[in-house]
């Protein structure tokens, strides 16, 4: 049995981006930090149209309350992510990794895909399916989790 969120992800995001920047720094890594901001705004434009078009289809935005889904997303960014607001997310902690240029806060990123797949993406992918039955599959097998 799947369990309801606990945690919102910005939650989630904050936790790991903390624990990023306190983590210790034996390895630093060198990158121009201009990439760390391309990156972020990368992120930034796909948390964006993510966004909107759950505005435009008028979807359930909380993400505690998963049995209010009324409708779930499947064109614009959703055709190429079934997850791109999480993908934005993961996104913006590689340019916070870059930034810190520190080679071991990338396990931040890798802890937050980790913990947003278990607490968020497999039990709304249970509620959706619970709700959408066959045409939400049919889109599970179409479309990736996160790229």
């Amino acid at each position: 049995m799947i369990q309801k969120p606990i945690l919102p992800p910005p939650v989630v995001f904050i936790g790991c981006a903390l624990i990023m920047a306190y983590l210790p720094n034996p390895y630093l890594v060198t990158i121009n930090i201009v990439i760390a901001y391309l990156i972020a705004l990368a992120s930034s434009f796909i948390g964006f149209f993510s966004l909107w078009q759950f505005y435009k289809s008028k979807a359930n935005i909380n993400p505690i309350h998963l049995e209010k889904s009324d409708v779930f997303v499947a064109n614009g960014i959703y055709r190429f992510s079934r997850n791109p607001m999480y993908l934005s997310l993961a996104g913006l902690l590689v340019a916070w990794a870059v930034y810190l240029q520190n080679a071991v806060s990338f396990l931040g990123v890798f802890l937050f895909i980790y913990l947003i797949t278990q607490w968020q993406i497999k039990p709304e992918e249970y509620w959706l399916e619970k709700k959408f039955g066959e045409s939400y599959l049919a889109y599970k097998k179409k479309v990736r989790r996160w790229i």
